[in-house]
């Protein structure tokens, strides 16, 4: 290591406080940076943008000053930087003196007089973003080891993941707006037709105005499953104990369940966001209702190892070539759904940091297990 002004330990320790901070992205990738240009005793890192089409590189985040060589938001030809070696197939890159390694008729040494430089490729979604880089117009005295390199990669990583965040509620966000706004335009046309119908059948009723008046409520059910499940993949915020008898009682009685029946086998009480869960169950029981009949039978309880709780019934069950696709948006085997109800519950599922999976009953029917489940 160049410089000794702080050992791995710390470094560690630094980089793991930063990234634990609440922070704007741009501002924890510098500190992020700034801990990576410490340990490994160089003068500048950059977080890049890079698109190889268009020959670009941008440094999105930088630990050089405004009025340096090489700021945040400077923007270069990629064909005169490193990074196009990295990105490559190279990665990561490393150069501590670059013209005795060879390197001396780049474009990259020759336009920017770089001795020093440790690259590592940033992608999100499998998808290349751009570099992490660290570097240096004086050579280091020695190459940088395996314990330097794994330290920059694991401050790549640890960018990816929040890149990834940051794209993903982005994503989320854009759909909620999409949601609400649709729902939105929907509902307006809708209450209108369903207050039309209703004034036309207290007047007369036939078989005609029953099944328009099925098919606007259904349409009603659908919109709500539509935003619901746009809002499912925000994490959760604040969690409360929860108790499971409760919930599936409370979750039962506001589900259209015919003849349906549902047994709580034992209680567990565990952490969770009790509106969320709500969600949960009452896709879980809208499914077996609509799959196992208006006479299925249901029976909730917690695992055996208490890591969670399940949800089953006797009705026909999931053919065992279905089960990984069941929790797929719009995979439907019924005639009513358009494929929301497992979808939903996954998310609700994901947002918590639990699990499910879809297996079989003892009746034959169909068995849902969520497990990493918090229980005090």
């Amino acid at each position: 290591m160049a410089v000794d002004a702080l050992s791995a330990m710390e470094a560690r320790e630094k980089l793991y406080e930063v990234m634990d901070r609440d922070l704007p992205f741009e501002e924890k990738a510098t500190l992020a940076l700034s801990v990576g240009e410490t340990y490994l005793g160089v003068e500048n890192g950059h977080l890049t943008r890079i698109d190889p089409e268009s020959d670009y590189w941008k440094a999105i985040a930088s630990t050089d000053a405004a009025d340096g060589t090489f700021p945040a938001g400077l923007q270069l030809d990629l064909r005169d930087t490193y990074c196009r070696r990295t990105i490559g197939g190279e990665s990561p890159v490393r150069l501590h003196d670059a013209p005795n390694q060879g390197w001396d008729d780049d474009p990259a040494f020759q336009r920017h007089g770089l001795h020093c430089y440790h690259g590592s490729a940033i992608t999100i979604d499998d998808e290349l973003f751009g570099t992490l880089c660290f570097v240096s117009t004086e050579p280091r005295a020695e190459p940088f080891d395996d314990g330097e390199t794994l330290f920059a990669e694991l401050i790549a990583r640890m960018l990816e993941t929040e890149l990834q965040a940051e794209r993903t509620e982005a994503k989320i966000e854009r759909l909620d707006q999409f949601a609400s706004v649709v729902s939105h335009d929907l509902r307006s046309p809708l209450n209108v037709a369903q207050g039309r119908v209703d004034i036309e059948r207290s007047a007369r009723d036939s078989d005609n105005l029953e099944i328009a008046a099925r098919s606007l409520d259904r349409m009603e059910d659908l919109i709500a499953d539509v935003l619901t499940m746009a809002r499912q993949g925000h994490e959760i915020e604040e969690a409360e104990l929860v108790s499971l008898d409760a919930m599936a009682e409370e979750c039962w009685d506001g589900v259209r369940t015919g003849g349906a029946s549902v047994t709580v086998e034992a209680d567990l009480t565990f952490k969770a966001d009790p509106g969320r869960v709500r969600h949960l169950f009452e896709n879980l029981f809208r499914n077996s209702v609509e799959h196992g009949g208006s006479d299925v039978s249901v029976r909730v309880g917690p695992l055996d190892d208490g890591d969670g709780f399940y949800v089953e019934d006797d009705g026909p069950g999931i053919p065992a070539a279905d089960r990984d696709r069941v929790f797929e948006t719009g995979f439907t085997t019924g005639t009513e759904g358009i494929g929301l109800g497992l979808a939903i519950v996954e998310g609700v599922v994901d947002a918590h940091g639990w699990a499910i999976t879809a297996g079989e009953s003892a009746d034959g029917g169909a068995r849902f297990e969520v497990s990493g489940v918090v229980v005090p």
